[in-house]
């Protein structure tokens, strides 16, 4: 199996903090984002095909990392949202 690697990412523009998973190329292939500013988490993985090991690994670092809301908000109270269109080329 491939390895990754998870980072943790402020993001002032989006108002928020994601964990990012990164494969061994360094390319950011997933995303969970917390966004402060809606209270709602969101998982990316921008249209890559990823290993459930390493979907796992995401998520259990996020669940860890951005708990709560920088309001104090737990997570746990994220709002549920639809999902974006996806923006295929």
């Amino acid at each position: 199996m491939a390895e990754f690697k998870t980072q943790v990412a402020s993001d002032v523009v989006r108002d928020g903090l994601g964990i990012e998973l990164i494969d061994a190329t360094g390319k950011v292939i997933a995303e969970v984002f917390r966004c402060d500013a809606n209270h709602t988490v969101i998982v990316s993985t921008f249209g890559n095909d990823i290993p459930i090991q390493a979907v796992e690994q995401l998520l259990q670092r996020a669940l860890r990392e951005l708990e709560p809301f920088e309001d104090g908000t737990p997570l746990s109270q994220a709002k549920i949202c639809a999902a974006r269109p996806s923006t295929s080329e």
